[in-house]
């Protein structure tokens, strides 16, 4: 996984803010008075874009996204008014852009939204490993997005603490496993909005046999990977089966998605780490093991071990003092 960049601009200019967001070529006019206040947040994680942009006043935006791109954005907060490709848009509404496309994006006074933007032949690779089929986009032009809005809600958040990591904690990026999981989250994001689910043939309909030995394979690459944080995209290419199967067997032979036992085995990760005392901050060791949404992953440790992780560290450095 190659490695991030990220910026923040600040524009008071509607040219200087339309030139500002990398790799797009568009044109913005602003189409009401006054002193117009733009802002960008811009990040890059190897073939995956994620950005917030705001602007102030009524706007005319037209042009084309990043080349070989699939992208989703969302507005974020109310009182967004928009109309997208000569669309109403709600502020609770999502809308896609696809590479090629040329869009048209009318805003009336302040207007916010977060934005991920995945490279076409990345995903469609992700998902050749992941559900055993290429990606299948059910988007042919640029258009709304129909979807409930606690999907949006969903969407939302993932890119906003995706973009807050970025910019509280950017050191925390520089950590290759939480970067690549990151990205497969944001990948598994557009997937679920844009694609048509597909099974390879049979991926429903394994033995029982089938389902055991796939657990016990994949267990047996736990195993001997025990010090690093798995993800379900790296079990499915290493035993070569589909998230699908791999949903299925685990689900029948351990009752629990192999998300909830990965996600268990990354936090006992977590926790030896911590139980070595050391210097190094718990959001460091976090992010070694995959883990980027702060909170999230403190309360799930919390939930787990029945302490927070900044506990377990204080108690091993107590018990390396004390000797």
């Amino acid at each position: 996984m190659t490695a991030f960049q990220y910026q923040t601009i600040q524009s008071d200019d509607v040219n200087d803010h339309a030139a500002s967001l990398s790799r797009w070529d568009q044109q913005y006019d602003q189409v009401a008075p006054g002193r117009f206040d733009g802002r960008l947040q811009d990040l890059w994680l190897g073939p995956v874009q994620v950005f917030r942009e705001s602007t102030s006043h009524a706007v005319l935006q037209r042009g084309a996204p990043c080349p070989s791109t699939l992208t989703l954005a969302v507005p974020v907060g109310a009182h967004n008014q928009g109309w997208f490709c000569g669309r109403r848009l709600d502020e609770r509404q999502a809308f896609g852009l696809i590479a090629g496309g040329e869009f048209e994006l009318a805003t009336r006074g302040n207007f916010d939204i977060v934005a991920v933007g995945v490279d076409r032949d990345f995903l469609d690779g992700y998902s050749q490993r992941v559900d055993g089929v290429g990606f299948v986009g059910t988007l042919d032009r640029n258009d709304l997005i129909d979807g409930s809005e606690a999907d949006n809600a969903a969407l939302r958040e993932l890119l906003l603490a995706t973009l807050g990591t970025a910019a509280d904690s950017p050191k925390l990026l520089e950590q290759e496993p939480l970067r690549k999981a990151l990205v497969h989250s944001l990948c598994d994001a557009l997937i679920h909005r844009f694609g048509r689910r597909m099974a390879p043939a049979g991926a429903g309909d394994t033995t029982a046999a089938t389902r055991q030995r796939v657990v016990r394979e994949a267990r047996r690459y736990m195993s001997t990977h025990a010090e690093e944080p798995i993800t379900v995209p790296d079990l499915c290419e290493a035993i070569h089966v589909s998230r699908r199967t791999l949903q299925y067997s685990f689900q029948d032979v351990l009752q629990m998605s192999p998300v909830t036992y990965l996600r268990a085995l990354r936090l006992n990760g977590v926790r030896r780490d911590l139980r070595r005392g050391g210097d190094e901050p718990v959001a460091d060791r976090a992010a070694r093991w995959g883990f980027w949404h702060l909170s999230r992953f403190a309360a799930d440790y919390r939930h787990m071990f029945g302490e927070l992780p900044s506990e377990t560290l204080r108690h091993a450095r107590g018990l390396s003092a004390s000797h």
